[in-house]
């Protein structure tokens, strides 16, 4: 369109907007139609005219939000992330059509009736968003911008159901120093919900990646229970005055450290802490990188990939200049009954070392990749690779091959 849509326009031909229901830096966002199936949709759109930022980043964090959107979209989605729906083009700009979420965003809930009461309720959101963030780390996703007005509140099944609606900011665990990346850093705004990595990444080291977005979910525990955040680490919500249970406010504490080694590492392990109402970090393992002879501790939802110069990573680096192993390679966790497993998130794949064997352990992408390739994707003895596998004390995770030289040795932390 030449001029700025406003309510009442047709665009891409089906949407008919309705009012403004959210502007930010980077966009706009109307309420909308689908002239063709009369659902309710949210049409996004490049916000060049309300913005202070130039039309040049905005385009670029538009584009951005569009191809996280796809990649979401594309496995599967969540209950707790915003639905893309089409991605169009209006007179050559584009657009995004997104579900239309009903309720409120986080901060307009929170000023309407206070802080919550109900520590569950409270607990819960975390829980939800924990899922959430585990959910994009574990498809190489990292959110960087969690903070309120980035959260709706709805009611979806009779509880309440926080859905994250802005992916501007999100990072690929591939990201490194994009076209505008700086830039748009310096345009957004730095508020106490973002931890120092990526507050101030330009003048630290501090690596980004999932512990990045555990602060973030500590901080957004800290508003629901207070109705403010300090910019301050390390919060204990009682010292704020929030009436609020030791187990919870010790989780918000860890959750929101500094040093993102004294946090809980990642959104699976402060979900699980939130589940069992127990601050105590959960059940932890040891691999050693043999051909380094260095030793990692990893929790539930760890993960081992390849080193990239900038931009999150995988819990465990590995150096890796042949590019064979995968940004996230595998992801570590736990079943009911605390067995360790490896879930296998690579496309070339992983080998684990039981006994005097090997077992082949794949991802779906991977042997469909290697199928498309014409490829033989079965195991040794004619069988599809498993996408997860059972881990016992010693065995060895080969990363791509067991020649590769990549290999980690396995061993549980007995209590």
């Amino acid at each position: 369109m030449t001029a700025a849509p406003s309510q009442g326009d047709l665009v891409v031909g089906r949407y008919e907007l309705g009012e403004v229901i959210g502007e930010g830096g980077f966009a706009k966002v109307f309420s909308a139609t689908d002239t063709r199936t009369g659902e309710s949709v949210a049409v996004k759109y490049p916000n060049y005219e309300g913005s202070q930022n130039d039309r040049d980043i905005v385009t670029a964090y538009f584009e951005k939000e569009a191809e996280t959107l796809e990649a979401i979209r594309a496995v599967g989605g969540h209950p707790n992330v915003m639905s893309l729906l089409d991605v169009a083009d209006d007179d050559g700009t584009s657009v995004l059509v997104v579900e239309l979420v009903d309720g409120y965003e986080l901060d307009d809930a929170i000023r309407r009736t206070g802080p919550l009461d109900d520590v569950d309720e409270v607990r819960q959101i975390g829980i939800d968003l924990c899922d959430a963030m585990s959910f994009l780390h574990e498809n190489e996703i990292v959110y960087r911008d969690l903070k309120p007005d980035n959260v709706m509140i709805t009611h979806r099944g009779g509880t309440v159901t926080p859905v994250l609606i802005d992916f501007n900011t999100a990072t690929g665990f591939t990201a490194g120093a994009e076209a505008g990346d700086d830039a748009a850093d310096q345009t957004t705004i730095v508020g106490p919900y973002k931890p120092r990595e990526v507050a101030e990444a330009d003048q630290t080291e501090m690596r980004q990646g999932p512990w990045s977005d555990v602060y973030s979910v500590g901080k957004i525990l800290l508003y629901l229970l207070k109705g403010t955040v300090p910019r301050k680490d390390g919060v204990d919500p009682r010292d704020f005055g929030a009436d609020c249970e030791p187990y919870l406010a010790e989780i918000v504490e860890m959750a929101t450290q500094t040093d993102y080694e004294d946090r809980y590492r990642n959104a699976t392990a402060m979900k699980r802490v939130l589940e069992a109402r127990d601050p105590t970090p959960p059940p932890a393992a040891t691999v050693r990188y043999t051909q380094e002879d260095e030793s990692y501790t990893v929790y539930p939802g760890d993960t081992i990939g390849r080193r990239y110069a900038e931009g999150p990573r995988s819990s465990i680096v590995v150096e890796d200049d042949g590019e064979y192993i995968s940004t996230v390679q595998v992801q570590f966790d736990t079943d009911a009954d605390g067995e360790w497993f490896i879930r296998d998130r690579s496309l070339n794949g992983t080998y684990v070392q039981t006994g005097s064997g090997w077992q082949r352990v794949l991802s779906e992408e991977g042997r469909e990749r290697l199928e498309a390739c014409g490829e033989d994707a079965t195991d040794r003895e004619g069988k599809v690779p498993p996408e997860l596998y059972g881990l016992r004390d010693g065995d060895l995770i080969a990363l791509v091959h067991p020649s590769y030289g990549v290999t980690f040795e396995f061993e549980s932390d007995q209590a």
